[in-house]
């Protein structure tokens, strides 16, 4: 199913009606079947609702497990979703990464925009409510996937800007020899919808306000944001998994410095390693996501 970036996105929706508006919109309805060149989508249940669009479950005609991102004109034209549209497939398709959600289609239709995924299991937030959830247990496996995904973006001269608890999931591995019982966890990055690249970074204010990074509250002190930002997230997400709860803070104790002084509160390798990921200042920050992980993993 692989999908041509350039020649996709040059002729895809060529003929769609750029003056569409909502009363021209059709949604997906559970049990429709969706065809678009030689795939075939089995629309499933809603998954949830926003200002951006829908997301459903859905299966092709492999049975992968999948989900369809559809993306409408809310308070842009169609076609500056069109443009916002383009930009999340283009991130999708050139970040390809066993630890970034994989994108399997795009197409418009009905006046909509399609992005096709794989389905991840949950958030790492579902985590927390285990019964025998231990932090020390799960932080290096999740740490090693989110790390790996940031350094493969940064390489690519990419910055997520925008990674929390929410877009940081978990999933099975299939086992093609018991594909009803796979045991076997990872952990992906999604959103990247979101990502710029470097030069492109501007302020902004992220998704979930706690985990705002001190530069975007003041860049004149601590520094612009780029590829510093996504390893400031890094450890506020895994600050969060080592503590198994999902803290707040204030944008007041941001710019104290809050986050940081939580970390070093944790033991050794962790507690130094996460704290210097958290330093204001995006110049002494760690400096890679390789050299972040390489601290978290010292014994």
């Amino acid at each position: 199913m692989g999908l041509a970036p350039s020649k996709q996105l040059d002729e895809v929706g060529s003929a769609a009606d750029r003056s569409a508006g909502p009363s021209t919109i059709r949604w997906p309805q559970t049990g429709e079947v969706i065809e678009h060149g030689p795939n075939r989508y089995l629309i499933g249940e809603a998954l949830g609702r926003g200002s951006y669009g829908a997301t459903y479950a859905c299966t092709d005609q492999w049975s992968n497990s999948l989900v369809v991102k559809v993306l409408i004109p809310n308070q842009q034209t169609y076609e500056q979703v069109r443009v916002n549209w383009q930009r999340e497939i283009t991130s999708l398709l050139t970040l390809r990464h066993p630890n970034i959600t994989y994108v399997y289609d795009a197409f418009e239709l009905s006046h909509t925009f399609h992005i096709v995924m794989e389905r991840c299991g949950g958030s790492v937030t579902a985590l927390f409510s285990l019964p025998d959830y231990d932090g020390d247990d799960w932080l290096l496996p999740i740490a090693r996937c989110l790390l790996q995904a940031i350094g493969y973006m940064h390489d690519h001269g990419y910055v997520h800007k925008d990674i929390h608890l929410r877009n940081l999931f978990w999933t099975y591995v299939r086992n093609e020899l018991m594909p009803h019982n796979s045991q076997s966890v990872t952990f992906k990055i999604g959103d990247l919808g979101v990502s710029r690249l470097e030069r492109e970074i501007r302020n902004y204010r992220p998704t979930v306000p706690w985990m705002v990074a001190p530069e975007v509250l003041d860049e004149t002190r601590f520094g612009p944001a780029g590829r510093p930002t996504d390893i400031y997230h890094a450890g506020l997400v895994l600050l969060a998994i080592a503590m198994g709860i999902e803290p707040s803070f204030t944008a007041d104790e941001i710019l104290r410095g809050v986050p940081r002084e939580t970390a070093e509160q944790l033991s050794p390798p962790f507690g130094p390693a996460i704290g210097q990921a958290l330093r204001r200042k995006v110049d002494e920050r760690t400096p890679t996501a390789f050299e972040f992980w390489r601290a978290l993993s010292l014994r």
